[in-house]
């Protein structure tokens, strides 16, 4: 017995956390449709001890009944009386591209023909980023319960701009599952490019998550288990195909330095597998490492932000590498390989005033070699852009933003590609 106490103390430490209701940033209410964080959710009030013939209410404080609707950012008094928000951006961008690029939406490096005959200038009007946000929440006896599902046009089909689900979760205290953006990456520090991409070098993935997120005084610590995405090349896909044994594990700890100020560190272990008709299977370890952090200053916050990762086998994970079955090869039968990867970017983002606004950006990404990738493989890419953003009111923004991409292959050949983007946000 005395074993079983000690055990529940430990547990509700580790779903209370530290003197309030410490929580994973996922559970706050956005404070903006592009914005994952937002407010924190105070402690619950203390609950009376209610009669012995009646049960417990559903909400922390009964006297808070209804539901209110919400056409913006919920307070923490709708938290505790329930919730349900709508929210959407319309965006529209005009991309002129100088040199050719196979991506007319998404500005990816990876994606510059080399070699390929130059095309003349190119024109394309996209709505694909536009979004909508539902969510709903209330406070529980089991801590805060926030449920989330945004959805935007970047689904494939005839239209070449399908209606698809981006994000769809719920959390409950410290627990978070559904689809979101992957633990293994710092969501807060990535910068505010009109290109819905972002340097290619960033680790940015969205898949199925369970977490456990809860913060430690200064200190936030996320566990989660990840659905495996791997991304191999095969020797021949006829025999062999690609398998799944075990989720990938992610863990991260984040230091908070002060309002917009944090230093995150974050690892990452998968097992990367596939099989060969006639029974053989094999697989092997990845693995992946990150520090990042972001710095805000000034009345009108301004910001830097930094990441270098290090890896093998992540390349689903990276913005440039995912869908060019760069996590492993098939190198021989049998034998399975890792690739290695390292990528970087920085980014300063000065607001020159409350309603004008710019972010600068450098990204590099390397793909260390392999002896059976052929010469026409990626070996690395640079990403450099830089923006003016006008927004004379919070909920409408104008910008341009130009950006530079060049593609280097395992053999030397090289290529690059300019952009120039005009775009439009509405918040509502």
């Amino acid at each position: 017995m005395w074993r079983l106490g000690q055990l529940g103390v430990l547990l509700g430490a580790l779903l209370a956390g530290s003197s309030t209701l410490a929580q994973s940033k996922d559970v706050a209410v956005p404070e903006a449709p592009e914005t994952p964080g937002g407010v924190q959710t105070p402690e619950s009030p203390p609950e009376e001890e209610p009669p012995a013939e009646v049960s417990k209410p559903a909400v922390v404080d009964p006297s808070l009944t209804g539901m209110v609707v919400k056409v913006g950012p919920a307070t923490e008094e709708d938290l505790r009386r329930g919730y349900v928000s709508f929210r959407g951006r319309i965006k529209v961008d005009l991309n002129y591209d100088f040199k050719p690029i196979l991506n007319e939406e998404d500005f990816v490096p990876a994606s510059i023909p080399v070699g390929a005959e130059q095309r003349g200038p190119n024109l394309n009007f996209n709505a694909k980023q536009s979004r909508l946000f539902f969510e709903g929440g209330k406070l529980t006896l089991l801590g805060p319960l926030v449920g989330h599902v945004s959805a935007d046009f970047y689904g494939e089909g005839s239209s070449g701009g399908d209606f698809r689900v981006y994000e769809a979760y719920a959390v409950i205290g410290p627990l978070l599952a559904g689809r979101k953006w992957t633990t293994f990456m710092d969501l807060e520090a990535v910068p505010d490019t009109l290109d819905f991409q972002g340097p290619g070098s960033m680790l940015a993935s969205r898949r199925e998550v369970l977490r456990y997120g809860n913060t430690f005084g200064p200190l936030l610590v996320q566990v989660a288990l990840e659905r495996p995405l791997p991304d191999i090349t095969l020797s021949n896909p006829d025999t062999e195909e690609v398998r799944k044994p075990l989720p990938d594990v992610v863990g991260a700890l984040e230091w908070n330095l002060g309002t917009g100020r944090h230093v995150r560190a974050a690892g990452l272990a998968r097992w990367l597998g596939y099989y060969e008709v006639g029974g053989m299977q094999r697989a092997v370890p990845g693995w992946g490492a990150l520090l990042s952090g972001l710095w805000t200053w000034g009345r009108t916050g301004s910001r830097a932000s930094a990441q270098v990762h290090y890896g093998s086998g992540i390349g689903n994970y990276t913005s440039d590498l995912a869908g060019l079955g760069l996590d492993a090869l098939v190198v021989a039968p049998g034998r399975l390989r890792a690739v290695p990867s390292l990528g970087l970017f920085a980014a300063l983002e000065p607001h020159w005033t409350e309603h004008l606004s710019s972010s600068f950006v450098y990204g590099y990404l390397e793909v260390f070699a392999q002896d059976v990738q052929p010469g026409g493989a990626l070996r690395r890419t640079h990403y450099l852009s830089g923006n003016f953003l006008i927004s004379p009111v919070r909920s409408v923004t104008f910008g341009a933003e130009l950006l530079y991409g060049r593609r280097e292959n395992m053999d030397g050949a090289r290529a690059d590609a300019v952009r120039l983007i005009f775009s439009t946000r509405f918040f509502y």
